[in-house]
């Protein structure tokens, strides 16, 4: 079956980048480790720690959100929810998927897109710091990630319908 292709190939793009990016963790605890130290033991603080660690963690939050996503971990109001059947409970995610999800993944595409073209073609460096570090490269990670969170919505959405449209199955 060729969605079941899809839908596999869409949740193992959705592991790999998730399990990738879960090592930039290791990464940002060593920073800050290293920062602290630095500034508390040594009493020499980095200039390049803070836009270090929020490189990293936007990076971590956002590409982590496809993977989230496919574990079901991302919030949700859950007290009417977890009682619904497998039908009421595809409904909802139909709905909403069609009502926030996509218009609100679509949006972060395509201004991520536009933001990180103007991004690109200013040069953009950081302002918040003395050490001033270009981030149009790290802006490029938002349309990357809401491509990726968009991909794993689909395949959400896919098995949303399939659920719905189970034989023998009652609202």
């Amino acid at each position: 079956m060729k969605i079941q292709k899809f839908l596999n190939l869409v949740d193992s793009i959705s592991k790999w980048t998730g399990t990738a990016v879960s090592w930039l963790m290791l990464v940002l605890v060593l920073e800050l480790v290293y920062d602290t130290v630095a500034r508390y033991v040594f009493n020499a603080p980095t200039i390049w720690s803070f836009d270090i660690s929020y490189m990293l963690y936007s990076i971590l939050f956002m590409i982590g959100g496809a993977y989230t996503l496919l574990v079901q971990e991302h919030i949700r109001v859950d007290m009417f929810y977890e009682k619904f059947s497998k039908k009421k409970k595809a409904l909802v995610d139909i709905i909403g998927y069609l009502l926030f999800f996509f218009p609100a993944i679509g949006g972060m595409f395509v201004f991520g897109i536009l933001f990180t073209h103007e991004s690109w073609a200013i040069g953009e460096h950081c302002t918040k710091s003395y050490w001033s570090p270009p981030v149009y490269h790290f802006k490029t990670v938002i349309p990357i990630a809401a491509f990726l969170l968009l991909l794993q919505g689909i395949a959400e959405f896919i098995r949303s319908i399939i659920d719905l449209t189970e034989k023998d199955k009652e609202l």
